[in-house]
């Protein structure tokens, strides 16, 4: 097993590592709450929030994957090859913003639950919001890693014989 030494880890592998850590710390935030003041002067009412791990697979299966692709990342610096490292990170990532834009996208609103009453609301929390940041970060930094992996250069044809070398 190799050691692991930080400074070998490049920027782009530290954005999708850090994205990684943030969304599993985020997943215990409120990705979405419910509450109700009460009617006016009697002091009764209720605020409830779930986190990622309460929202079903649209709140967890996101987390997971960028966990997963930080991990993946962080194999090589541990001895362990990873064929097609970038490809599969994107594709968790790209994975990741899709399910999250689709559990908010889905998620109930003061309407559905057919309550008129101003003092009732409910919607997606703030740790929804910084979950899909985290995404977006984690499906930046791959993309950047992908298109710094197909840069291709041409190749130079050998000088024709008489002809100086460019």
């Amino acid at each position: 097993m190799a050691n692991f030494d930080p400074k070998r880890v490049t920027p782009i592998e530290w954005a999708g590592i850090g994205a990684g850590a943030l969304a599993f710390i985020f997943s215990f935030f409120s990705w979405y709450s419910v509450s109700y003041d009460g009617p006016s002067g009697l002091g009764f009412g209720f605020n409830q929030s779930a986190s990622a791990w309460s929202l079903g697979i649209g709140g967890w299966l996101p987390v997971l994957l960028l966990v997963a692709a930080a991990v993946i990342l962080l194999l090589p610096h541990f001895g362990t090859a990873v064929p097609n490292l970038v490809t599969i990170w994107l594709g968790l990532a790209a994975g990741a913003v899709v399910i999250l834009l689709i559990r908010w996208l889905t998620l109930p609103s003061a309407s559905s639950y057919g309550v008129g009453d101003d003092n009732f609301s409910a919607g997606a929390g703030f740790g929804l919001y910084l979950g899909l940041l985290a995404a977006i970060a984690s499906a930046v930094g791959a993309g950047l890693a992908f298109a710094n992996t197909r840069k291709v250069v041409p190749p130079q044809a050998p000088p024709a014989p008489g002809y100086p070398a460019a």
